[in-house]
């Protein structure tokens, strides 16, 4: 009897173990959906090193308004118009996303992540790091982003 209660628990502990890895194991993969908002993250970086108006044409949705971090907001409009403009003095030419977080909800999505670009002017270099929060909405089977915010990582005072 006492071989039978030591196998039991035995198979009980080996299945709780083997049940909570394969638990583990599955949050650590995102699903198909996750991982498609993930590359479209880092899609909209590789645009806007591009200026890519016809990709922002396409993925941003009609009513698409974006907050800075100083509270200022942009449309669709004033965004695709932006890119007519020459670049500036400086020229974009890194933007990594890191640190992403998505959670979908039905036909719409949040995500969530950090920034780091590099711009180059002619004699410096600048970079920039931002949180970020994008909600996108699936329509006629593809994702459009509807709204986006980014705020500034503060470096640290030395």
């Amino acid at each position: 009897m006492r071989s039978l209660l030591n196998f039991l628990l035995f198979l009980i502990v080996s299945t709780t173990v083997v049940s909570a890895q394969s638990s583990s194991a599955k949050t650590s993969r995102p699903s198909r959906t996750e991982a498609t908002l993930m590359n479209l993250e880092r899609d909209i970086g590789q645009a806007n090193i591009r200026r890519d108006k016809a990709f922002f044409q396409r993925v941003e949705a009609d009513e698409f308004i974006f907050t800075d971090s100083g509270g200022g907001i942009t449309t669709k409009s004033e965004d695709v118009a932006s890119l007519d403009k020459p670049a500036g003095e400086f020229k974009l030419v890194t933007y990594d996303v890191d640190d992403m977080k998505v959670s979908v909800y039905g036909n719409t999505a949040v995500v969530t992540g950090r920034v780091t670009t590099v711009s180059r002017g002619k004699d410096r270099e600048v970079t920039n790091r931002s949180r970020f929060t994008d909600v996108f909405v699936k329509r006629r089977r593809r994702w459009q982003i509807v709204a986006g915010h980014s705020s500034r990582i503060r470096e640290l005072q030395k």
